[in-house]
């Protein structure tokens, strides 16, 4: 998932465009560089809801092997 972070500024709230994590790192170092020269990087990481690629099939996907399993338990007696 390369677009699934987003930085913010822990200093003025300044946001990152969402991207990888590892250019949004870059991008906020270079906020902290040009904005903030004299403090640490800091503030927090966002994660996008639902950019896992485990939507509503990972759902289906484990009530489908629930269900097996109570059939399988089932059928043991």
């Amino acid at each position: 998932m390369t677009d699934s972070y987003r930085h913010r500024c822990g200093e003025c709230g300044h946001r990152t465009a969402w991207g990888s994590q590892s250019r949004g790192e870059q991008a906020i170092a270079a906020h902290y560089a040009a904005r903030h020269p004299h403090v640490v990087p800091g503030g927090m990481v966002e994660f996008r809801q639902g950019s896992s690629g485990c939507g509503s099939g990972c759902l289906i996907a484990v009530g489908v092997l629930v269900l097996f399993l109570v059939i399988a338990a089932a059928t043991q007696h």
